[in-house]
């Protein structure tokens, strides 16, 4: 039996705890330190968890000895310092997405876990979920037919959203909705259709100008051919929705609202899929991590893939 792997986590915010309640749940993992610059936050989250060490500079957690990997929750533009530190300590990494907060970052990092040979993975949720296997299943059966558009639809009532009200997530700088969501889906694209070749955008930014974006309307442009409508948008009446669509000459398929799976035939209408009874891949991330860290093949979304979403993010946001 492999021994416990013990994991420093880097960023205590929202999506931070969320992985760490399922590090709680995974017999191989124990969380060795915690670190947030927000001492209160570090200190409620340790006595939380029965009084780990809790820092508010992660390189002092970095520098634990009984740390095997470090997992990176901060904000986009704090990830390429806390990566490399991490690198330079010997340190396997588990990042958030986006990847970096710049393209020159993200190759920094993806060149840096290369040739340290560490494990470099990433939290992309989307990648290791019966739907995209489903969707991939379709596509490369050809059951769709001729793929003839694939259209992303992000549009939000505020932005923050209400229960995302952190000072970042609403700032030009490493905030907005085009690097929170659209990362997800490009990920998606690249790993069912390869490459983009092209990438034209009109932004829509706010006249405050610290202020994230309003709206995006972009075509992206794969090496294949096929071309996909990127539509986000703040401010609208109605509900959030995100639904991200291939259209083929025989058949449809639609994610909607990140869960929900839609088909529709050549004339009819869209009818949701059940996917809970199939016998589709269905991965845990901290499994694979776990895996890996003891030289097992596991399914893992590397910063390889991180950087090559990374550059498509970098020409999205330059409209």
């Amino acid at each position: 039996m492999s021994k416990i792997k013990r994991v420093g986590i880097v960023g205590l915010g929202v999506i931070g705890q969320r992985l760490i309640s399922e590090f709680n749940k995974s017999s191989a993992i124990e969380i060795a330190g915690i670190c947030d610059r927000q001492v209160e936050l570090a200190k409620q989250t340790s006595t939380e968890l029965n009084g780990v060490p809790f820092y508010t500079d992660y390189k002092d957690l970095i520098q634990q000895d009984d740390v095997d990997f470090i997992y990176v929750a901060v904000p986009p533009a704090i990830h390429h310092d806390v990566v490399m530190a991490a690198f330079a300590q010997k340190k396997h990494v588990l990042c958030e997405k986006p990847l970096a907060n710049s393209d020159q970052e993200g190759l920094n990092m993806l060149n840096e876990g290369q040739k340290t040979g560490l494990i470099h993975a990433m939290h992309f949720p989307l990648a290791y979920q019966k739907a995209f296997f489903f969707m991939k299943g379709l596509v490369d059966e050809g059951s769709l037919g001729d793929i003839r558009r694939i259209y992303l639809k992000m549009h939000f009532p505020e932005w923050p959203r209400p229960w995302q009200q952190t000072p970042w997530i609403g700032k030009r700088e490493q905030g907005g909705f085009i690097r929170e969501i659209t990362p997800h889906y490009l990920q998606m694209i690249l790993a069912l259709f390869g490459p983009v070749k092209q990438v034209t955008s009109s932004v829509e930014f706010p006249e405050d100008e610290t202020t994230s974006e309003l709206g995006v309307i972009a075509t992206i442009e794969l090496e294949s051919g096929l071309k996909i409508l990127v539509d986000g948008l703040v401010g609208q009446a109605g509900k959030e929705h995100i639904s991200f669509t291939i259209h083929g000459t025989e058949q449809s398929v639609a994610l909607d609202d990140w869960r929900i799976v839609k088909t529709a035939n050549k004339g009819e209408d869209w009818q949701q899929v059940d996917l809970s009874e199939t016998n589709l891949p269905h991965y845990s991330l901290i499994d694979e991590m776990v895996k890996k860290l003891d030289g097992e093949d596991a399914y893992l979304v590397g910063f390889n893939e991180g950087y090559a979403v990374q550059k498509v993010l970098e020409k999205l946001l330059e409209g």
